[in-house]
Parts: structure tokens; C-alpha cells; sequence
């Protein structure tokens, strides 16, 4: 016969909490499975919901591949290696202020993948100049940034990470997505400026920051001053005159002694900072005052950042800059 036992009141308790004690430690990796699934599908749904406003505006695929690239470092007369997303860090970092609103960064790092990878795919390497992107190391990064390095590194890594892979397309092609620092109140179309006539870069309005001490900006010449740059001893203050103008406010045609010029070519052989400017006779000369800054074909950097803080995310910025144009994630150079 087997022997029962019974159970005092103080056995039964103590066993009581034991196995309460076990039951807790079965369960305690269950809930943090749960919790951690749960986690990564929230993180999952967040990061899709930050990338693309709309899955007809983002195709998206995944990206699992470095790209390496070649870099043309001037200064140091020298071929870097480095990846392709880290190379867009050094560049954004130079061509945009990492105060501007993070999805004015976003915008850029989309469009400076896009020029480096049109680049790229009909050369080897790539020049750190305004040739191609201007791009800055580390080094030059802590010069230029001092105490506020990390923190400004970091906004910058996010933009650009945050938008890793994704590029601008038109017509399954890569576009040329030039940009600028700000319009005199819209951009340009590119034939009003270049040569070639893109479809995508259309004059749109780009307004926000005419308050700006720098937007508008006079410099007076001396008839000798003008004179000695364009190589006309008959310039005269009679002799200066805007013929017309572009769809975005640049000048097209001026007259300027006995010869016509684009308003580019005036730009450039005075150093003004765009072809949109008025011109004012005063007794000690001409003064040419500009509007904005660049040469206005493309995106509005000051633009774009008026419009991440009104609200508006990368790809309305950057659809609304480049008309028509899809943003698609590449996986690779070599994508189609």
C-alpha cells in the first residue's frame, strides 16, 4: 500500500509560491517574444509609413547590397574608394546646411544619389567638385562644423539613410536632378538655361524666404569696370538694356554696348550670383541687383526647405521640383 502524506498548512503555502515562481519564469519568454514581434512589426509599419507617402509614388524593393564607388578627391590629387551611401553623407554635408529641415536633407540625398549614379553609369569614378557633387570628409566636416560635428553628422546620416537606395527616375531612365540654392521666386526651365530640354525640370514656383538678407543682393560697376569685362570701350549707362526675360524670371536677352547676351553669360562674366537681376543708372555707375542664387534650373535647396516646414514630405518636395518623375529603390548600379 502506498503511503499519502499530508500536507501541513506551512508545506502547502511554501509549495504554493514555488510553483507560482516557476509558472512566472514558462511564461516570462513568452511575453518577450510577443512584445518583441510586436515591436518589430510596429517598427516595421513606422519606418514604411516615413519613406513614401503613397505606394504608387516609391516602388520600393530591397536593398541588401554595398555599393562601392571611386572618388575623385582633388585636393589630395588622389583616388578614394568608399560606399556609395557613406560618399552621399560627405556630399549632402556640403551641399546643403545641416540646419534645414530633415526632409529638405531627404530630398537632397535623393537627388545627389540620383546625379552620382547617372554619373556612374558612364564613368568609373566621380570628381568632389562642383563639376560633378561637391564632397566633404570628416576632416573638413569638423573644420567646417567644430563642436557640432556629431550632432550635425548625425542629421545628415539620417537623412540619407532613411532614404537609403531611392532614386529618381523618368521614364525608367535616371534623371539629371540639378539643383541650386534659391530662385528668385520660381525655377527655370532647363532649355532657358542649358542647352538640352528635359521634361522634368518644368519653371515651378518656389517663394518663402524673400525676407532673406541675402535674396536680393546689388553690386555697383563703373562704366571702365564694364568696359574691361565685356571688351566694349562704347558701353555707356544709354547702352544697357533688358531686352526680355524667362518663364522663371531670369533675364533672357540684355543689350549691353554694341552686343546682345543671355543673362547667363552676363552672370558669368560679372560673377553675379544669378541671371535674374534688375539694373539701376546712378552717377558712379550700374548697379546689378540679383535675385536668389544659382543658376535656377531644378531644385530650390531654400525651397525645399520652405517646404519641409510647411508640412510637406521628400517626395511632394521633390515631384513638385522634378514634374513627372517616379522615385524608385535600386538595389545596385547595375539595376534596371
Amino acid at each position: 500500500m502506498k503511503k499519502i502524506t499530508k500536507l501541513s498548512p506551512n508545506m502547502k503555502l511554501s509549495l504554493g509560491i514555488i510553483g507560482g515562481f516557476v509558472l512566472i519564469l514558462i511564461l516570462i519568454p513568452v511575453l518577450f517574444v510577443l512584445v518583441s514581434a510586436a515591436g518589430a512589426e510596429y517598427e516595421s509599419i513606422t519606418t514604411t509609413a516615413l519613406k513614401k507617402v503613397d505606394s504608387d509614388d516609391v516602388k520600393t524593393e530591397v536593398v541588401t547590397n554595398n555599393t562601392y564607388i571611386r572618388v575623385y578627391r582633388t585636393d589630395l590629387s588622389e583616388f578614394q574608394t568608399m560606399e556609395l551611401e557613406r560618399y552621399l553623407i560627405g556630399v549632402v554635408a556640403a551641399e546643403m546646411p545641416a540646419l534645414f529641415e530633415l526632409d529638405a536633407l531627404r530630398a537632397q540625398a535623393i537627388a545627389a544619389r540620383t546625379y552620382a549614379m547617372r554619373i556612374l553609369a558612364h564613368q568609373d569614378y566621380i570628381l568632389d567638385t562642383v563639376m560633378h557633387q561637391v564632397f566633404l570628409d570628416d576632416d573638413q566636416l569638423k573644420t567646417r562644423w567644430g563642436d557640432d560635428f556629431e550632432h550635425h553628422f548625425a542629421t545628415i546620416e539620417e537623412a540619407v539613410t532613411s532614404t537609403r537606395g531611392i532614386v529618381l527616375m523618368y521614364e525608367g531612365e535616371l534623371i539629371t536632378p540639378m539643383f541650386f540654392a534659391m530662385s528668385s521666386g520660381a525655377t527655370e526651365n532647363s532649355e532657358d538655361v542649358f542647352q538640352a530640354r528635359r521634361p522634368y525640370l518644368r519653371s515651378v514656383a518656389s517663394t518663402g524666404y524673400e525676407s532673406r538678407d541675402n535674396f536680393a543682393v546689388s553690386e555697383l560697376f563703373t562704366l571702365d569696370e564694364l568696359r574691361e569685362a565685356f571688351d566694349d570701350r562704347a558701353i555707356t549707362e544709354d547702352t544697357i538694356s533688358v531686352l526680355s526675360h524667362s518663364e522663371g524670371g531670369n533675364v533672357d536677352e540684355i543689350e549691353i554696348g554694341a552686343n546682345i547676351y543671355t543673362g547667363r553669360e552676363v552672370r558669368e562674366i560679372l560673377g553675379l550670383r544669378s541671371a535674374a537681376f534688375s539694373i539701376t543708372n546712378e552717377r558712379r555707375g550700374v548697379i546689378f541687383t540679383t535675385y536668389g542664387h544659382g543658376h535656377g534650373v531644378g531644385m530650390s535647396q531654400h525651397g525645399a526647405n520652405v517646404m519641409a516646414q510647411n508640412g510637406y514630405h521628400y517626395v511632394e518636395i521633390l515631384q513638385h521640383f522634378y514634374q513627372n518623375v517616379m522615385l524608385v529603390e535600386k538595389n545596385s548600379l547595375n539595376d534596371e
